[in-house]
């Protein structure tokens, strides 16, 4: 198969590429943790899958996948919304080249067969990570309290402020002076 150098060709062949063709065009390379615990560099995103986001507006976040769209090569993360043109919020779509895999969902049979078509030995995928690699904080934790609950496991005297719902609440301080 040959491919052209001509942009128009390009074009056409990748928007009318066959669904496996396309699903294959999803794929998203995984964090440095994953690809030295399973040696491989790239897989399909799918829904579930933990991503972090490394360029775009949203740059530095992370989430969980909500699902994908395989036609347009879009990922919609859980917690990424934006304001639809009713007022109302949505989900807002990042494009695959500007992600990162940072967990598996493994829940699927079919995944862990691809995972060892390419070479993953079983006993890594049934095996959880290791205590000394760092994870992206859960969907519903924020980055704040998973910064606060390492600044207290480690033992250093830090000024904690009590999260209510989620959010922090700040101190009020007097002016120090007079009036």
């Amino acid at each position: 198969m040959s491919f052209s150098s001509n942009r128009y060709k390009q074009r056409k062949r990748l928007y009318s590429a066959s669904w496996s063709s396309a699903i294959k065009l999803m794929s998203v390379p995984l964090s440095k943790d994953l690809k030295a615990r399973l040696k491989i560099k790239s897989i399909p995103v799918r829904a579930n899958d933990t991503v972090k986001i490394v360029s775009g507006g949203f740059k530095g976040r992370s989430g969980k996948v909500a699902r994908t769209d395989v036609k347009r090569r879009l990922v919609y993360v859980e917690g990424i919304t934006g304001k639809a043109q009713k007022g109302k919020t949505k989900l807002v779509g990042i494009h695959v080249s500007n992600l990162l895999l940072t967990r598996l969902d493994l829940s699927d049979k079919y995944r862990k067969l691809i995972l060892q078509r390419k070479g993953v030995s079983p006993d890594l995928l049934e095996k959880e990570p290791e205590i000394g690699e760092v994870e992206a904080p859960a969907a519903g934790e924020t980055q704040t309290e998973s910064v606060k609950s390492e600044a207290t496991s480690s033992g250093e005297a830090a000024e904690q402020t009590e999260a209510v719902g989620g959010q922090p609440t700040e101190e009020k301080k007097e002016p120090e002076g007079g009036s």
